[in-house]
């Protein structure tokens, strides 16, 4: 246990206690069990896998590029991982709003650089005691879902607004323990290690952001061209519209976007001057 401790804080040993529970409890019962089996199969299809490699191979490289100008070290691989679980995954998860969302990848950047992540970070460094961890994750998490549930309907509104001001009072106790810790102890937190464990995962997500919009480009691509062959059934037809639309968009997915409602002007037997018409 001691040498756990020296890896994981309470925090996130308890963490990995609940997921632990969480998934012997998916594996003992049955129905729930032929759930997740079919979530990972479903998880381990070429296309999803081949995406998940590229984005550790890239978050590799980022890495080697931090190990060479001695900014990473061993002591920050809890750190990698942590951030390529949450944060990454979680990117490549949303890449789909890219399409949707015009500012998408801008968001991302913006909200790498919020102050508030500077509170989070003084937040995180109280931590109780195992116990008290194991009861504070899954009520914090009670309440987020609760919080999910009462946005979505007008009448629960104020259910929703209720839990805000719980979630905001939690927030400023834990500041006002994390900052009684911080001046007690002043050295502990105000050392490069610190500022390494903080800075990472901010360098890290910024780093990551051309990785995941040349992915969103191919992701854009290629529900495109399914499109396309839906419209257009002779194979030179569809060979000329997908050279043509990669000449037009390149890698921007803005004009993807653009253009995606005006291929259903397509139709099979559409002549190449119909063809570029569309797609210019």
């Amino acid at each position: 246990m001691e040498k756990l401790n020296e890896i994981f804080n309470n925090r996130e040993l308890a963490s990995i206690i609940w997921l632990v529970i969480i998934g012997l409890y998916l594996q003992i019962n049955k129905s729930t069990r032929e759930a997740s089996k079919n979530l990972l199969k479903a998880f381990f299809q070429w296309k999803i896998t081949s995406v998940i490699l590229l984005a550790l191979s890239y978050s590799a490289a980022i890495v080697w590029i931090l190990w060479t100008i001695k900014f990473w070290d061993q002591a920050l691989l809890k750190d990698i991982i942590i951030w390529f679980i949450a944060s990454s995954f979680f990117i490549l998860m949303n890449l789909n709003k890219a399409e949707k969302e015009k500012n998408f990848f801008k968001n991302i950047l913006r909200d790498n650089l919020k102050l508030i992540l500077i509170l989070e970070f003084v937040i995180n460094f109280h931590q109780f005691s195992l116990l008290a961890e194991m009861f504070i994750l899954p009520a914090l998490a009670f309440l987020a879902m609760l919080q999910v549930i009462a946005e979505k309907e007008e009448r629960t509104k104020i259910v929703k607004t209720e839990i805000d001001w719980i979630f905001v009072i939690i927030a400023v106790t834990f500041l006002i323990i994390s900052i009684r810790d911080i001046t007690n102890d002043i050295t502990g937190f105000a050392n490069y290690s610190n500022l390494k464990s903080f800075l990472l995962p901010v360098i890290l997500s910024i780093s990551f952001i051309p990785c995941a919009y040349l992915i969103a480009v191919f992701m854009n691509y290629e529900m495109l061209f399914v499109r396309l062959g839906f419209y257009l059934k002779n194979k030179g037809d569809l060979r000329f519209a997908k050279l043509r639309t990669l000449q037009k968009c390149g890698l921007q997915i803005s004009k993807i976007r653009t253009l995606s409602p005006k291929i259903n002007s397509l139709y099979n037997g559409s002549t190449r001057e119909e063809i570029k018409d569309i797609i210019s």
